[in-house]
């Protein structure tokens, strides 16, 4: 495919607007059929299912499930970011046709605008990241699942960071977070980056009144920078590599420095699909983790490092970066092999939210989170260590 420019990615990168959402597919039948083609909603078709490698002899895998029929439409709200890798490894690999599933598309600027379509069944499935809307949507009553997660921080994650000036950290100016004491520093708005960027002020000892934080979209972070208009800023990939390469800023924290575990995208489930098809929810969890897996093993764990290049290909047929030499270039995110998300942090996750005024009445974070769906992918697929 031909290559767009940095300008014409990190626009593209903002502009997926959301679409209708389709009809769905009759309910699953009996099983038996071969594994369906791919349906009019994907944004490529799938191959044939190939082989995952096997898991550890610790973890004994059950034997493969034949694909529902006749096959279920699944509508997914994507943000169409990197973040979704295992989705789309799955989607291209055969994974959820083996199962029986045909995925549809539905892109969205943020994962805000997908909660009215999840609690109401226009949207079955969705990936973002937490965000206070989320947990305020739970306790007015809106009964949407967290089952698994398509990105966490892991010590090797560099999908995000905070940069800093590179005239300011050339002259002294910037050495470690508590020089960031009367900067500017740039966020996309969003309270999880409000949260990374205070825990980096609370590293260096100072309190989120000692910066001031103002709102810049990724798209214009690097010309602020440039122009000196902020002094730092919480940026994601592409617009770390981007204003490192234009030598406007420097990357001087990454998300590892900051919170280490940290879950950036979590994966979503309607309770219209859950109560109307189990089975199909149930299976796109096996083939979501196996594309996980596929994944981890290439950029995590770093055992097959080859398979990097066929993943960059996938990203370019599902995200509005068409040059697989960028991908290479930028950051890539992290994720750990079983798909498992920790009640812990998230609940910690939502104190910080309360902490910072974004939520005013906390809720139960275990009734929230469902491991039923990956506990039944890890009894077909086995546990992996991490």
């Amino acid at each position: 495919m031909r290559a767009v420019g940095w300008l014409g990615l990190v626009a593209a990168l903002l502009a997926a607007a959301c679409s209708a959402p389709g009809e769905r597919a009759p309910a699953a039948g009996a099983p038996g059929a071969a594994p369906p083609a791919a349906s009019a909603g994907q944004s490529a078709a799938p191959t044939a299912a190939g082989p995952v490698a096997p898991p550890p002899a610790a973890a004994v895998a059950q034997p493969a499930a034949q694909p529902l029929t006749p096959p279920v439409k699944v509508r997914y709200g994507t943000l169409q970011l990197a973040a979704e890798a295992a989705t789309y490894i799955a989607v291209d690999k055969g994974y959820f046709a083996a199962e029986g599933l045909e995925l549809e598309f539905l892109p969205f600027r943020g994962g805000l605008e997908m909660t009215p379509l999840l609690a109401t069944g226009a949207l079955d499935f969705g990936a973002a990241g937490p965000d206070p809307g989320y947990f305020n949507a739970v306790q007015r009553g809106i009964d949407i699942k967290l089952v698994s997660h398509s990105s966490l921080v892991t010590p090797s994650d560099a999908s995000a960071g905070l940069v800093v000036r590179k005239d300011l950290v050339d002259a002294g100016r910037y050495k470690e977070p508590k020089d960031l004491e009367g900067m500017t520093i740039a966020y996309n708005g969003s309270t999880l980056s409000q949260l990374f960027i205070e825990r980096i002020l609370s590293h260096g000892g100072l309190q989120p009144t000692d910066a001031t934080l103002t709102i810049v979209p990724f798209l214009d972070m690097v010309p602020a920078l440039a122009n000196g208009a902020v002094d730092a800023a919480w940026s994601v990939e592409p617009f770390v590599t981007l204003g490192e390469a234009q030598g406007a800023a420097k990357r001087m924290v990454s998300m590892p420095d900051v919170y280490l575990g940290m879950v950036t995208t979590v994966l979503m489930l309607g309770p219209q699909f859950a109560a109307e098809q189990p089975e199909a929810a149930r299976r796109f969890l096996v083939a979501h983790l196996r594309g996980l897996r596929y994944y981890y093993h290439a950029f995590v764990k770093n055992d097959r490092p080859a398979d990097r290049a066929e993943i960059y290909e996938i990203l370019t047929r599902y995200t509005p970066n068409k040059d697989p030499a960028r991908y290479a270039a930028l950051g890539m995110h992290g994720v750990e092999p079983n798909g498992e998300l920790s009640v812990e942090l998230l609940q910690e996750v939502q104190q910080a939210f309360q902490a910072m005024g974004a939520i005013q009445e906390p809720i139960d974070v275990s009734k929230i989170v469902d491991r039923s769906y990956v506990d039944y992918a890890l009894e077909r697929l086995g546990r992996e260590p991490d």
